[in-house]
């Protein structure tokens, strides 16, 4: 394991290259996704982009030589994929129509034997298989999409499903998961289901242990609380998880435990309200978190043998492992390949049966991912492959992690990424570039490979990336400090990141631009209008830019819990939305504006930025405007990807460039 250490750092010492890298590099989507080990060990699933497509291959683990897989037609792609036993997999596709540019997942299940034989559809809209004439059938059309609850241990023919039945609007259907889900037995070979059990409630999720039984379960409401309820056995009535077992505060369970005697769950903890795991012992009733005190969210959790949580992972700068106050193999064996990958952030993302091997992956901020296979026994990594593999992590830019304080108190995180080279007594430009969301899990800046960050470091610009308040990972305190606060204090805090990042002396505080999408599009233009004099030019991508219209335009308050959702972050005060409007200040924009918007966006309709280009012309700035017919929330096609960076690199070459 030293030598790996020794490898990655010998790679490292090397100095960053300033070489001007193709725009192709960071536009294109990754070529080596994710891989799986099969449970006995001899096969690897992965999931590859080639041709437009993304295929499922199956390798063979010695020789890594390919033994089967499946390559979808038109520009479809293999969406997810799991082994079921030693000789079968299960696959979903997303599809892609003529009228997006992004594969849409299609709900679907399909089967396939590791040489790529007896590729079966076994469940979706489409898996009927009646003839015309005959009412003899051995599975149906199903209006549903499925999730997978249990790979059932001592069972090789059948998986336990959840199915979440779809709501038709008009001639349309959606997977809206307003119904009440359908647990169902699922035959692997054939596609024969056999239902099993109703939830009472739609929008909810259950946790089934290796036998495919039922005891817990959990659902979000339509006013967007949440609940957990338990069962003793299939045949009796839920309870409200508290009242069998009592609790402070809200937990969702999660996982059960290899003996079953126990189940882990997520939760809060503290004044800041830190997301952290418990464990539940179903004997005594007695909860006990599974890690000691730590500053930011559980992001990501590695089990141990016994099937429950050994190591999480957060990020509270770069990401950070806490281990669990529990000893356990699993922990021992994380550390020694954490202290292997130096700052990298470390997975194991499937095992064999026995642990003997681990498939681990390693990523950074100049590290779009690599795969090894460990040898628990050995304590020997073997180098599998590399996503983006066209990358050399040594012509990247490195990603400092930065905290500040606001004016009124408040600690704030965020990034800075500088260009690798600049002139003698100069100063990079700077891009403030402002995450999604807001409120939402994962929907915060994260210590790790960014193409947009790494575009901009390479064509010489400096990224600030602030993680404002109302971003989620630093505890539900900091999160709610967000609400209605949306042009509010969350701009206030991106604004005194940009002018603490220019008083420290790190870049051209003369040249500085805002750039977002989503909630960040919205927040890039409101930043110009809060402070005028401090932006040069102002990138908005499906950005909301009338708050009227996320309540008439968008499909948030159409969307389970959306209008509860709105109430409690937007609020409904007319003159405070009225202000946190940017179209509404357009007087105020001094810095040059670009507006990127996709025509079949339905999150954020493209009437906020035709509406935005509108007023801002009539007001004699006219902004740069790039459509994109077929996009939604964002552009998924290259060629359309390359025409966008293009544009906007030529617009801060415009505007910001030193």
């Amino acid at each position: 394991m030293k030598w790996i250490l020794l490898v990655w750092l010998s790679l490292s010492a090397f100095a960053a290259s300033s070489t001007q890298l193709p725009l192709e590099y960071f536009t294109k989507h990754g070529d080596y996704l994710d891989m799986k080990l099969s449970p006995n060990g001899n096969y690897i699933a992965a999931r590859v982009r080639y041709d437009s497509k993304v295929i499922l291959v199956i390798l063979d683990r010695k020789t890594l030589g390919l033994v089967g897989g499946v390559r979808p037609g038109n520009k479809d792609i293999i969406h997810t994929m799991n082994w079921v036993n030693e000789e079968r997999l299960v696959f979903e596709y997303a599809e892609k129509f003529s009228y997006l540019d992004a594969p849409i997942p299609t709900g679907e299940l399909f089967g396939v034997n590791v040489d790529g034989s007896k590729q079966e559809l076994l469940y979706g809209f489409r898996a009927g298989d009646a003839k015309l004439g005959s009412r003899m059938s051995t599975k149906d059309d199903t209006l549903a999409s499925q999730e997978i609850l249990s790979f059932l241990e001592n069972d090789d023919n059948n998986i336990l499903i959840i199915e979440y039945p779809w709501t038709k609007t008009g001639n349309v259907y959606y997977d809206d998961r307003s119904k009440q889900p359908v647990i169902s037995k699922l035959n692997i070979y054939n596609g024969r289901k056999r239902k099993v059990d109703v939830l009472p409630y739609g929008h909810s999720r259950a946790l089934a242990n290796k036998a495919g039984n039922i005891n817990f379960m959990s659902w979000e409401d339509n006013e967007g609380r949440y609940h957990s309820a338990y069962r003793e056995n299939e045949d009796d009535e839920w309870t409200d998880l508290g009242d069998k077992f009592a609790q402070d505060g809200y937990l969702q369970p999660i996982g059960a435990s290899e003996d079953e005697r126990s189940i882990f769950l997520g939760g809060r903890r503290g004044e800041k309200g830190i997301y952290t795991l418990f464990s539940l012992d179903l004997n005594s009733g007695e909860y006990k978190a599974i890690f000691d005190d730590h500053d930011t969210d559980i992001e990501h959790f590695i089990l141990d043998k016994n099937g429950i949580p050994a190591v999480g992972i957060t990020y509270p700068g770069k990401s950070k492992p806490e281990y669990a106050k529990v000893a356990s193999e699993t922990s021992s064996t994380y550390k020694l390949l954490a202290e292997a990958f130096g700052d990298q952030t470390v997975r194991i993302t499937s095992r064999t049966k026995d642990w003997k091997t681990l498939l681990v992956h390693v990523s950074g901020d100049v590290n779009p991912g690599e795969y090894y296979l460990f040898d628990s026994e050995t304590l020997k990594a073997e180098f599998v492959w590399a996503n983006s593999s066209w990358i050399d992590p040594r012509m990247l830019a490195q990603m400092a992690p930065i905290a500040f304080e606001t004016s009124d108190g408040i600690t704030v995180n965020g990034y800075l990424t500088l260009p690798t080279q600049t002139k003698p007594g100069e100063k990079p430009p700077l891009v403030v570039m402002i995450h999604g969301g807001p409120h939402q899990a994962g929907t915060r800046d994260f210590w790790r490979y960014d193409p947009e960050t790494q575009l901009l470091a390479n064509r010489g610009y400096s990224v600030l990336r602030v993680n404002f308040r109302g971003s989620d990972g630093y505890g539900q305190a900091f999160e709610r400090a967000g609400y209605k606060e949306w042009g509010g204090k969350m701009i206030q805090d991106i604004n005194e990141a940009t002018q603490w990042v220019i008083d420290k002396g790190y870049v051209d505080g003369k040249n500085v631009c805002t750039y977002g999408a989503s909630y960040g599009g919205y927040a890039a233009l409101m930043s110009v209008v809060r402070a005028p004099d401090l932006y040069k030019c102002a990138i908005g991508y499906v950005g909301i830019y009338d708050m009227q219209y996320i309540f008439s335009e968008s499909d948030i308050p159409n969307n389970w819990g959306g209008q509860a959702y709105l109430s409690k972050v937007l609020g409904n005060d007319q003159a405070q939305l009225h202000d946190y409007s940017p179209i509404n200040h357009v007087d105020k924009i001094k810095a040059k504006v670009m507006l990127i918007h996709g025509s079949k966006d339905r999150r954020v309709p493209e009437i906020n930025a035709e509406a935005l280009s509108e007023r801002l012309t009539a007001a004699g700035k006219p902004p740069v405007y790039l459509q994109y017919k077929q996009a939604g929330h964002g552009v998924y096609d290259e060629e359309n990807r390359r025409e966008l960076y293009q544009g906007l690199l030529d617009f801060l070459e415009a505007n910001i460039k030193s």
